[in-house]
């Protein structure tokens, strides 16, 4: 009896003890990675060594805890019941123990452990009693209300002819465009002339859900998904197909749901994106792996931007191989970028019969010449949330910076011609090679912050056209941003400056993403170099001439004053103020502006933002903000002295926008 008691004392020790294997704790968000996976904000993500783990148990650095088993320490022996002499001991059975709640053996706990997906036997109970993974999940809802008055500045619309006015042609609202038929007419009686808006007015929504699954401390798999990404609300109606309409909307005002965007259907997109996937593992002696399709931001993202922030449109995401160790206080990180593949196919041939065989399952890269390759290199010295703000408190000076160098070369390209047989009919011979090395750095003191990143793009392309016709033109390309913050009365009160430079080329026309600056259209030479340096298009200074009209700050420099003041500024996270700048932007070289003038236009913005203080972070709660941009535009914007253009009088007219941006950030 008493040899049975023991047994079952130790049976139940064991049963309770075994939850805390099971289960482990998610680590603190303010101390998980961000979202974006981006290399200069390592410091934050890497640890620190022995001191680190000495401090894994204090707030905001908590860790899950590990999967080693409990020590119940040595068992004392049992004593054997007293039997009749010559009895055999029993034999175990065989089915004692089963069930969901028997202990396991190593071998089998580890079996499970590696699996990597439940069975998909209903009779099979092992991903019942495997330890379990740690889901997290982060992101935001936003909506956004768009009010574009004027943002063709008065030009002539142009599209369809042999010159598009772009990206002017853009704005011009669709029912006012010349040869646009309206049966009927626009006016408040049939027949009453045409339509006479200027403006566009619309709203956009999205649903952005960052899953992150921590498998153990040195363990991680992130997810991107954006749900109807930028979706123009109202744009799916069932009365409204491509080809047609639902049966139970005989005309598009009868409409009586929304269907969901389905590419092809209704939409030039999908319901549910999936923008990122990577996966980190971490040896802590040696440092970090990350693998997948992961967001890469540097320094204020004037050429890498991660877009992670919740007014963001675009993102720089790369399939990427990335190491990451620290040595001397620094985070060294080398990367290979599966930067372009060509034409990806699935596998796909033609039998003696003429008849196409395929694998739709796999896929794989046919052609190996055309590939863009691109080997990123880097070294950072960034401090911890944790130690700035100490040094900050102290009145201590505090520097970040790095440099990072990016090779990128491509022999052939396939990009004008069209796959055939699962391969491209038709290669050019190309022969680009680049050459670009990014510096940045940011002091703070006190409540001053200064940051600035400069980067060059150096290399040459023997090539740019769709037939080979050499004309080795080397790639000459600087970019240059600032941005100084000051803060007084407890830090309500803040100054800015921004600043910035793009460089432009005396032998291209046009300026914005929709500019061909690579086809040289002015005294084009075979000594001319491409010249034009682009900003990320996610690197904001406006509301309307870069960030809408442009898309991008291209071949132009700005000078951007301003001021802010917090009305409510809680430790909590509560936040109400409001902000107000003045942006002046001049072209580079006004050879390559439309009216050939350096100045573009001077444009004034206003915003007024609330933040709440729900959620467990201080950045989540409900966001809103309320802005409002007018640009006067300029010369450079304008048409060429004594130019005629029909439907324009030669006069620019100003252009103003209104914005409202509801949201919540979880």
């Amino acid at each position: 009896m008493p040899r049975i008691s023991l047994v079952i004392l130790v049976v139940a020790l064991s049963l309770v003890a075994a939850p805390g294997m099971a289960q482990p704790r998610p680590p603190a968000r303010g101390q998980q990675q961000a979202p974006a996976a981006t290399p200069d904000d390592a410091a934050e993500d890497e640890v620190e060594g022995e001191d680190e783990e000495e401090d894994d148990d204090t707030a905001g650095g908590l860790r899950a805890p590990t999967m080693e088993p409990p020590q119940l320490g040595e068992l004392p022996p049992v004593e054997e019941e007293e039997g009749t002499e010559g009895d055999e001991p029993a034999e175990a059975d065989p089915t004692e123990g089963e069930g969901d709640e028997a202990l396991i053996s190593p071998e089998d706990a580890n079996s499970r452990l590696e699996s990597e997906a439940p069975s998909s036997d209903p009779t099979d109970s092992s991903h019942w009693t495997a330890p379990q993974s740690v889901l997290t999940l982060h992101g935001y809802f936003r909506a956004r209300g768009e009010l574009q008055d004027t943002f063709y500045l008065g030009r002539a619309f142009q599209q369809g002819t042999s010159t598009p006015d772009l990206p002017f042609d853009m704005y011009h609202p669709a029912e006012t465009r010349p040869g646009t038929t309206i049966d009927g007419g626009c006016g408040s009686t049939p027949g009453g002339g045409g339509c006479d808006t200027t403006s566009l007015q619309y709203a956009t929504m999205r649903m952005r859900l960052q899953p992150q699954l921590n498998l153990s401390d040195d363990v991680r798999v992130h997810l991107w998904l954006d749900v109807f990404d930028n979706m123009v609300m109202g744009s799916t109606p069932d009365g409204s197909l491509v080809g047609g309409r639902s049966a139970f909307a005989p005309l598009q005002a009868f409409s009586g749901t929304a269907l969901p965007p389905t590419y092809g259907l209704n939409s030039l997109g999908n319901s549910i994106i999936a923008r990122r996937a990577w996966a980190e593992v971490r040896n802590r002696s040696l440092g970090e792996l990350r693998f997948g399709r992961m967001g890469f931001h540097w320094g204020l993202g004037m050429l890498a931007n991660a877009g992670d922030t919740f007014d963001s449109d675009y993102s720089t995401d790369v399939d990427r191989v990335l190491l990451i160790t620290k040595l001397a206080g620094f985070y060294l990180m080398a990367a290979y970028d599966f930067a372009s593949q060509g034409y990806g196919q699935h596998y796909t041939a033609t039998d003696a019969s003429g008849r196409t065989i395929t694998d739709g399952s796999a896929s794989y890269d046919p052609a190996q010449r055309d590939n863009v390759q691109q080997f990123f290199f880097a070294v950072a010295r960034r401090s911890t949330p944790e130690d700035q703000a100490t040094a900050l408190s102290r009145g201590e000076l505090v520097l970040n910076g790095g440099a990072f160098f990016v090779y990128r070369r491509q022999l052939l390209s396939s990009e004008y011609t069209g796959p055939t047989d699962g391969a491209p009919s038709t290669f050019v011979r190309r022969g680009f090679e680049t050459f670009t090395p990014d510096l940045w750095g940011q002091l703070l003191w006190g409540s001053l912050r200064l940051e600035a990143e400069a980067a060059l793009v150096l290399g040459s392309i023997e090539n740019h056209q769709s037939t080979y016709a050499p004309t080795n033109q080397a790639v000459r390309q600087f970019g240059f941003s600032f941005e100084g913050e000051y803060r007084l009365f407890d830090d309500k009160f803040g100054l800015h400056l921004a600043a910035g430079f793009a460089s432009g080329d005396s032998d291209a026309e046009g300026l914005g993403a929709f500019a061909d600056t690579t086809s040289h259209q002015v005294g084009s030479s075979s000594s001319s170099s491409l010249s034009t340096f682009r900003f990320h298009p996610n690197y904001r200074v406006d509301l309307i001439l870069w960030r809408s009209i442009m898309r991008q700050i291209t071949g132009a420099y700005y000078f951007r004053p301003g001021v802010s003041y917090d009305f409510v500024r809680s430790p909590f996270g509560q936040l109400l103020g409001a902000r107000a700048d003045v942006v002046y932007s001049r072209a580079s070289s006004p050879v390559q502006t439309w009216g050939n003038s350096v100045d573009l236009g001077v444009e004034l913005d206003g915003s007024l933002y609330y933040r709440s203080e729900d959620g467990p972070e201080m950045i989540d709660g409900f966001y809103a903000m309320l802005q409002y941009g007018l640009l006067f535009p300029m010369q450079g914007l304008g048409y060429l002295e004594g130019q005629t253009v029909p439907g324009s009088d030669g006069k620019l007219k100003n252009a103003q926008t209104f914005r409202l941006i509801l949201g919540v950030m979880f």
